[in-house]
């Protein structure tokens, strides 16, 4: 979502430097994912306070998304001295659900192929990763260019499905909380 909002806001050159970056930050996910798997998934499974930390984080988020007012201006390039880099980083790793999903692919994938994380297998595996992210990542601001040009009122309309979206993953992640909690 943000690269679609960067897009918006800005332009599709700034939507690809976030989408960059994530798909970057995913190839250390995947790593993390393939060290790590069964540890990481337990635990966040085991210790529900995390799960409502983070449930409460999403729907701070949405408020604050829904909240704020879209830029006057669709086409501007103010605060352009902004690193589009680093915002893309930063949102990317703080996006623990990657890693989960990580661990249950590649627990998928290892049932039915026999794929050792070594030398060639291992590097092409993580292109394989970067390239996945990017052009879906990519997809997206193609399609928020498309929205740009097509609603005037586009910036408030894409507040509004982030918000949207931010606050149903917290409610999902209050959810497995509250589940974890009574079970």
């Amino acid at each position: 979502m943000t690269v679609v909002k960067t897009t918006v806001d800005y332009n599709r050159k700034r939507g690809v430097e976030v989408a960059f970056a994530a798909s970057i930050v995913e190839i250390f996910q995947a790593l993390i994912a393939i060290s790590f798997g069964l540890v990481i998934s337990r635990y966040l499974e085991a210790n529900f306070i995390i799960q409502f930390i983070l449930a409460f984080a999403f729907m701070a988020l949405a408020l604050f998304v829904v909240t704020r007012k879209p830029r006057s201006s669709l086409d501007g390039e103010a605060g352009n001295q902004e690193s589009f880099l680093k915002r893309g980083f930063l949102i990317a790793a703080l996006n623990p659900q990657a890693i989960p999903f990580w661990i249950f692919a590649l627990a998928t994938i290892s049932q039915y192929f026999v794929f050792e994380y070594v030398g060639i297998y291992l590097l092409s595996f993580l292109i394989a990763v970067f390239i996945g992210k990017f052009v879906a990542l990519y997809c997206f601001v193609v399609a928020s260019s498309y929205l740009k040009t097509h609603l005037q009122e586009g910036g408030q309309f894409v507040n509004r499905l982030l918000a949207g979206i931010l606050f149903f993953i917290g409610l999902s992640q209050a959810w497995n909380g509250i589940s974890t909690l009574l079970a």
